[in-house]
């Protein structure tokens, strides 16, 4: 899946409202004509996502990865200074929770999915509100419970037939223990990223741009590369276009020997004509960002659009 968020906001029409009255005034033998107040439409300021309101903060690691960063890749420097990095510092360690919420919203607008959410855990805890939830509430069913309710009344909750059996599929892997880290933070720290996709991707609705996003955002791990965001690509095309002559991608830093730079010739040609890099072009062009790709990859978002930066899902 080549995945990423959509922004659309709801916007007036400029158009102007005007009413023209025309009254005949039989004793003076003339016409008169009574304009009425123009009408100008108020724009709407788009609605704004409550999930972004969560607290943000400077990791501990940040100035060590960005020093990093500017040193193995100058033409981040200027993108680093303008976009300070910052992420979300209450991460949620109900993984049942983070990863329904995420299969809830995948493919559906913010709006649709704050509200399927909410209408899925109100089923199940009555005293929860959307403004709880939008302010941190982080109440949730169990994998025991879902995995016992009939699918009819996961469909009653808003959510279609696929996701509800998506959701039941996930909990049931909870219940029998196939996600081993769920509640043990030294296994989960033990696993390797390969080992962690393995358990997620046993999951029905659970792809691979799906588990980045979960190591990335919600395990805070640092050397991520979603290969299949769509933000993410376009922001290495825009960031390695030099890098870009004749179908393509050029030579990449391979490695760094005793502290110094080596110059591999690893080449690859793009997917089309106009340079679209492909999974390995990203693969690639990125080695010279490890350990710190899942970072680079955060300013990859704000370089495909830095008017309306890109953000990773919640």
């Amino acid at each position: 899946m080549v995945k990423t968020r959509s922004r659309k906001s709801a916007r007036s029409s400029p158009d102007i409202e005007m009413t023209v009255n025309s009254m005949a005034v039989a004793s003076i033998g003339t016409t008169k004509t009574t304009v009425s107040k123009v009408k100008e439409a108020k724009p709407k300021a788009p609605e704004e996502n409550p999930w972004k309101k969560r607290p943000l903060h400077v990791p501990h690691y940040a100035q060590e990865a960005l020093e990093h960063l500017c040193k193995v890749d100058p033409a981040l420097a200027p993108l680093i200074a303008r976009h300070p990095y910052t992420i979300y510092s209450d991460h949620d360690t109900n993984y049942f929770r983070v990863l329904s919420r995420t299969i809830i919203g995948q493919q559906v607008h913010w709006k649709a999915a704050r509200s399927i959410i909410f209408k899925f855990v109100s089923h199940f805890i009555s005293d929860v509100t959307l403004d709880s939830l939008d302010s941190g509430d982080k109440r949730f069913p169990t994998p025991e419970q879902v995995l016992a309710t009939p699918m009819d009344q996961l469909r009653s909750c808003g959510l279609s037939e696929r996701k509800a059996s998506y959701i039941q599929d996930l909990a049931r892997h909870f219940v029998e223990g196939k996600i081993t880290f769920a509640s043990d933070k030294a296994t989960l720290q033990a696993l390797t990223d390969d080992e962690l996709a393995a358990q997620l991707l046993c999951v029905r609705g659970i792809g691979p741009w799906t588990v980045d996003m979960f190591m990335m955002d919600t395990l805070e791990r640092l050397d991520v590369l979603p290969t299949l965001d769509l933000g993410i690509r376009k922001g290495m095309e825009k960031h390695f276009r030099k890098h870009y002559k004749n179908g393509v991608w050029g030579t990449i830093v391979e490695s760094l020997e005793d502290g110094k730079i080596k110059k591999g010739g690893a080449k690859g040609k793009g997917n089309s004509k106009k340079g679209e890099m492909s999974c390995g072009d990203m693969e690639r062009m990125a080695e010279i960002w490890r350990p710190y790709r899942s970072i680079a990859s955060w300013y990859m978002w704000r370089n495909a659009d830095e008017s309306d930066p890109i953000t990773a899902p919640i």
